[in-house]
């Protein structure tokens, strides 16, 4: 089987090193970018043609297959009844190459009040470079943007993605300035989710996204009611698998437990498991990630 982003990504020239558990860290990386260059850069046309660009990963050894199969549920998504969860946003960038690209991500509390949470290959490619022209939208709906466009600053994502593209910590997060309608920070905006670490597996999830490939736009945010369905033991740790249709753009997208708490976010899905997504178990790396996240000057 072939594991498939969701999103692509650009690529950062980076020394090939190990990233075990024990040597974890998070990496950042200052866009150097003006934030009115970068809101002037997206503009609707800009906005509109971004697109999601799918590609085939590393194979998957045969004997690593996705296991330890748990409940079912119904992978079809549905569009979030309006107004829209503030929280929950499309993210633009562009890669090295100029071709500009589309992830979902969330509004996480933070103590920088500017944090937003994505996943890994939505900020940088696992090796390679950083994106740049990062912007996150909340409440993205057809071309509006209700609360603004929030330029990113810093682009932070885990070692183990960057170093070695390990799916397991395929996560990312931006520290964003402040809204380009209101000049308010993203907390000051929107109603931000918390997040939790090393949660219980086999829970019941809502997986959100910007679904922008096949039967979708990418226009409108959508939600798949489903739950846990199995373990990818291929990943480090076991990425978690659960029935969705949601296509690339959702990736980024959170997945919320029953409490509201973002547990995970969509990674990648195999093209031999029709609507499975695959997101990463939030441990340790993670957890270093959002620390230093949520405490990074904007």
């Amino acid at each position: 089987m072939r594991r498939t982003l969701l999103l692509i990504s650009a690529v950062f020239a980076v020394a090939a090193f190990g990233a075990s558990s024990a040597a974890a860290y998070p990496v950042a990386h200052s866009t150097q970018q003006a934030r009115g260059q970068v809101l002037r850069y997206w503009t609707a046309e800009r906005m509109q043609k971004a697109v999601p660009a799918d590609r085939d990963s590393r194979a998957v050894p045969a004997a690593a297959k996705p296991a330890k199969g748990g409940g079912t549920s119904t992978a079809a998504s549905t569009e979030v009844p309006l107004p829209y969860p503030s929280a929950f946003g499309k993210v633009f960038f562009t890669s090295n190459s100029g071709v500009n690209y589309v992830c979902s991500g969330t509004a996480l509390t933070s103590a920088n009040e500017s944090l937003v949470w994505t996943a890994g290959h939505c900020v940088n490619e696992g090796p390679g470079f950083n994106y740049k022209n990062f912007i996150f939208v909340p409440a993205y709906r057809d071309g509006n943007a209700p609360y603004g466009k929030f330029a990113a600053t810093t682009l932070m994502t885990t070692s183990g993605w960057q170093a070695s593209g390990e799916f397991g910590v395929d996560v990312g997060a931006a520290v964003v300035g402040t809204s380009s309608l209101s000049g308010l920070t993203l907390s000051d905006v929107v109603d931000e989710r918390n997040i939790v670490f090393n949660a219980p597996r086999g829970q019941a999830y809502q997986l959100y996204g910007y679904p922008a490939a096949k039967k979708f736009s990418g226009q409108r945010l959508r939600v798949c009611n489903t739950s846990w369905l199995l373990d990818d033991t291929s990943a480090t740790p076991d990425t978690m698998g659960a029935s969705c249709d949601m296509t690339g753009g959702s990736s980024g997208g959170a997945w919320l437990t029953s409490t509201g708490f973002v547990a995970s976010v969509v990674s990648y899905g195999y093209s031999s498991l029709r609507n499975v997504l695959f997101g990463p178990h939030l441990e340790t790396e993670a957890q270093s990630l959002y620390t230093a996240a949520t405490t990074a000057t904007p």
